[in-house]
């Protein structure tokens, strides 16, 4: 990835705000910061099992605990974009990943309402990492090559649940699953100091008058006035449920569904989590090449259908190679689609309100990953295996579809 970022951010052809040797660097500090809020978000999930035994919970119930994140998610996207205007977009950055350490070591205390700080602290971080980005990656971006470089900057979900997921299981088992939490923490602070060189150069347009007073909701009324916007939202409400649930349900599923350890099922998760890398970064070129966007969301979705309804299938007795196939191809399509959509409300956002269209469009996507597992959870209830229930979500997939082509069809009607 190194190689990938050095050639296109020294692209003579490239208008940008970012001196050319501060480029690399400023997309490799954002994208480590979205690693770190999603490693804090996914480890939880990734070691479910020793941590509802803690509290002497169903593994299922580790749903209502991603929803408690997203909360905070929701929370702090209402105020993101304002946050960066008045801080600037590194200072976000940072102030997300001391967020993420502080919050793990809460959640490493062995009680259910530190537990329930811990989670809305998580949700926090990550509600206000993509507005700065967003902000960051428009500086630096160029139309010939949106689509990639925010593929690149949104691989850093992905590399956090790699992170989580070869991490945290290991620990938990050899030394305890507080264990897991304190190592993440302590990932969290040192990126907090490795940014901060990025942060004068980078914070220059930062506006320390930015009134937050009577602003908080501004975001999501402009993304609820823009039609676009809108209908770019209620898709990315729908694939970020999707998303979320198997990235919060993947290792409980291996676990318990297919008689995975739950070491191997965090193997299981790392590798739909590289799968998702992959793909955030083919999906971006497909999309630069196409010319649309909008038509590779539609094209990821209808992948995304197929590996859900496919995992229906899994059994105990299916080969691992199998198992692995399904998952890694659910990990391209279900994970790798974010970043196509940040290029696309970059795309419609008018001149200079790139965070705030993120901010506003954030807020969808944050209900869609607070929603999810509570809905899975519920269709858990009905069908009694998760594996069945990953080919229910299939329909929540399709009405994201609905939503892009319904964009698709305005953007043709305006052009006319």
């Amino acid at each position: 990835m190194g190689a990938l970022l050095c050639g296109f951010m020294d692209d003579s052809n490239t208008k940008s705000d970012v001196p050319k040797h501060l480029r690399a660097p400023a997309v490799a500090g954002v994208t480590a910061i979205q690693a770190i809020a999603t490693m804090a978000v996914v480890m939880p999930a990734s070691i479910a099992p020793e941590i509802t035994s803690q509290f002497d919970l169903p593994s299922s119930y580790v749903g209502y605990q991603i929803s408690v994140t997203y909360v905070g998610a929701i929370m702090m996207s209402l105020a993101a974009g304002l946050m960066v205007r008045r801080f600037g977009a590194i200072r976000v950055n940072q102030i997300s990943a001391l967020a993420v350490c502080v919050s793990l070591l809460m959640f490493a205390i062995p009680h259910f309402s530190a537990l329930i700080i811990g989670s809305l602290g998580i949700g926090v971080a990550y509600g206000i990492t993509n507005p700065g980005a967003s902000h960051v990656m428009m500086k630096i971006a160029s139309p010939r090559n949106r689509n990639l470089i925010f593929s690149i900057k949104q691989t850093g979900q992905p590399l956090g649940g790699i992170v989580a997921g070869l991490m945290a299981p290991p620990i938990a088992v050899a030394f305890g699953w507080q264990w897991a939490l304190v190592v993440g923490a302590a990932l969290a602070f040192m990126m907090v100091l490795v940014i901060q060189p990025l942060r004068a150069p980078l914070d220059a347009d930062r506006d320390p008058n930015t009134v937050f007073r009577g602003a908080v909701f501004r975001d999501v009324r402009f993304m609820l006035g823009d039609t676009r916007l809108r209908q770019l939202a209620m898709a990315a409400l729908s694939l970020s449920a999707v998303q979320l649930v198997l990235m919060a349900y993947a290792v409980t599923m291996l676990v318990e569904d297919i008689s995975f350890s739950l070491v191997l099922a965090g193997i299981g998760l790392a590798a739909l989590q590289v799968a998702g890398v992959i793909g955030r970064l083919g999906w971006g070129l497909v999309a630069d090449r196409i010319g649309s966007g909008s038509l590779t969301l539609i094209i990821i979705a209808v992948i995304s259908i197929g590996a859900a309804l496919a995992t229906a299938m899994l059994t105990p007795s299916t080969p691992s190679w199998i198992i692995f196939t399904t998952l890694i191809v659910f990990g391209l399509s279900a994970v790798g689609w974010n970043g196509v959509f940040m290029a696309e409300i970059a795309r419609l956002a008018p001149d200079g309100m790139v965070s705030s269209a993120t901010g506003g469009v954030m807020v969808a996507v944050f209900l869609g990953v607070m929603s999810g597992p509570l809905i899975f959870n519920q269709i858990y209830g009905w069908l009694g295996t998760y594996t069945a229930s990953f080919a229910a979500m299939a329909v929540i997939t399709i009405i994201g579809i609905v939503a892009v082509a319904q964009l698709m069809l305005l953007e043709r009607r305006k052009s006319t």
